[in-house]
């Protein structure tokens, strides 16, 4: 049988706590450097895991 998973769409918030590029950079792996010249450009996979990890961590649910 087949399971069925439901995908709730989430946002991320207007402001962001201080310091969640660090959380976000230890949670991938990477530097923090890294973070703030992926969010300058706004493409690419790393900005893509970046987004992600920060919509599970302080996400809204929409």
């Amino acid at each position: 049988m087949a399971k069925t998973t439901i995908i709730h769409k989430t946002e991320l918030p207007d402001f962001l706590p201080h310091g969640w590029k660090k959380e976000v950079s230890i949670a991938l792996g990477i530097h923090v450097n890294t973070v703030t010249n992926a969010l300058k450009s706004r493409k690419g996979d790393t900005y893509e895991r970046i987004k992600q990890v920060a919509i599970v961590k302080w996400g809204e649910m929409k």
